[in-house]
């Protein structure tokens, strides 16, 4: 009995460490792009997304 409590809670911690971590790497990349100079964002505006090389 003792075991499966013990279990479901480290379910319940693995969940809520990787929701976490998630949302850190989001809200840190968003803070990054929102920060961004013009400049530096003209600049990765303008890069090609395919090689014009056929």
């Amino acid at each position: 009995m003792f075991k499966r409590i013990f279990y479901e809670d480290w379910a319940t911690i693995i969940q809520m460490s990787a929701f976490v971590i998630l949302f850190t790497v989001f809200l840190v990349t968003t803070i990054r792009a929102i920060r961004l100079r013009p400049s530096e964002r003209r600049r990765l505006a303008s890069l090609p997304l395919e090689d014009q090389e056929r």
